[in-house]
């Protein structure tokens, strides 16, 4: 029982990182304000991928900024586990979550069940306090030891829409709906043909395509432009999430899939054999940085707002094109299910997020250097 007295913001700290430590399974790296680990109960089984969460201990009360932050880590955490020779995961998905939660999932291919589906984060999964057999626990909290304080030097200047916001409402037709806000970089468009859950489903495009969510530049004096374009993308998201549906729902950056995620067997990039024997090489070979043409994964960041009628986010575990190829009735029947966006709902996205409430809620919220805050 309290006793009355005042609290520090020092000691509401050291409470916050008291009450994170113990959701924290395995712990990879602890920085000033947020920390790193495997979470004591993953949301997925080691054997499909690497549960990696970025957690302050007071995800839900943080700014806008502040979650970017911990985004920009947990992007950090996706290209560790995606083309590091260490991990056998070798793709990655990243999410904003309930509550603001933050999270990396690895993507194992030799685990056919979940390889090139959506993450399902509603399997009742075992506790966890090491990563064996699947992984080495010390091998890899020493590299991340040293991997998550240069990625933060890495990222420490991202400065956002430093050139402004400059966003405006649209109303122009594309192939899956209605493209309903733009700015220099990026477009907005409503999915409303054919959206992935019963529910909202809306999607941050750049307007100049590249490969992967955690993409860097060799030169890492340079400026990363890639993770820039990605945490604006994010920002949009987590704007056009908290207008709409005042931040129920989840943020997902995923690419799964892709055809190129296929194994060459199956006419897709990846010799699993290869990984399996040499993963660091097979890794290296498709990085987007330095692959060539023959061996790039045709994959491009973008990022997805799910805002679900009820329940959690459940998405079909392949497109509906793949389904009918390969057979599964089930998979078309799901997508058989789920509604277009209904006129009544369109209009509605557009009162909340036009007339300048997404551009204002942008600059109020996100633009400037990412870390000013923290």
């Amino acid at each position: 029982m309290s006793d009355g007295a005042a609290i520090s913001p020092e000691g509401n700290l050291n409470l916050q990182r008291e009450v994170l430590r113990g959701k924290e399974g395995v712990v990879l790296y602890k920085g000033n304000k947020f920390d790193v680990f495997v979470p004591a109960k993953p949301k997925i089984p080691l054997n499909e991928g690497l549960h990696i969460q970025v957690s302050s201990g007071r995800d839900s009360s943080e700014s806008a900024r502040e979650v970017l932050s911990r985004y920009s880590a947990a992007l950090g955490a996706a290209n560790l586990v995606a083309e590091s020779g260490m991990t056998q995961d070798v793709w990655a998905n990243t999410r904003i979550e309930q509550g603001q939660t933050v999270s990396a999932y690895g993507r194992v291919p030799e685990t056919k069940s979940s390889w090139r589906k959506p993450v399902n984060t509603n399997q009742n999964t075992s506790e966890v306090n090491k990563l064996e057999p699947f992984y080495e626990t010390q091998r890899l909290q020493g590299i991340s030891g040293k991997w998550f304080p240069t990625w933060e030097k890495l990222t420490k200047n991202i400065d956002l829409f430093k050139n402004g916001v400059n966003g405006k409402d649209t109303n122009d037709v594309s192939g899956e709906g209605f493209t309903v806000w733009e700015n220099d970089g990026f477009k907005l468009e409503i999915i409303a043909n054919a959206p992935h859950i019963k529910g909202l489903h809306l999607v941050v495009h750049p307007k100049e395509s590249f490969r992967r969510q955690w993409q860097v530049i060799d030169n890492w004096d340079s400026e990363q432009v890639y993770i820039q374009k990605t945490l604006e993308a994010t920002a949009i998201a987590m704007g056009v999430q908290k207008l709409l549906a005042e931040g129920k729902g989840e943020i997902h950056n995923s690419g799964n899939w892709a055809p190129d995620l296929k194994s060459k067997e199956e006419g897709g990039k990846y010799d699993f054999k290869k990984l399996s024997e040499y993963r660091n090489w097979e890794k290296r070979t498709h990085r987007p940085d330095i692959a060539t043409s023959k061996n790039q994964i045709s994959t491009g960041m973008h990022a997805h707002v799910y805002i679900p009628e009820v329940g959690p986010v459940v998405l079909p575990e392949m497109s509906r094109k793949e389904a009918i190829e390969r057979g599964r009735q089930d998979v078309v029947k799901q997508w058989d299910e789920i509604p277009p966006t209904s006129r009544i709902q369109l209009e509605e996205i557009r009162s909340k997020l036009g007339e300048g409430k997404l551009t204002k809620w942008l600059d109020e919220n996100c633009k400037g250097l990412m870390n000013k805050e923290l």
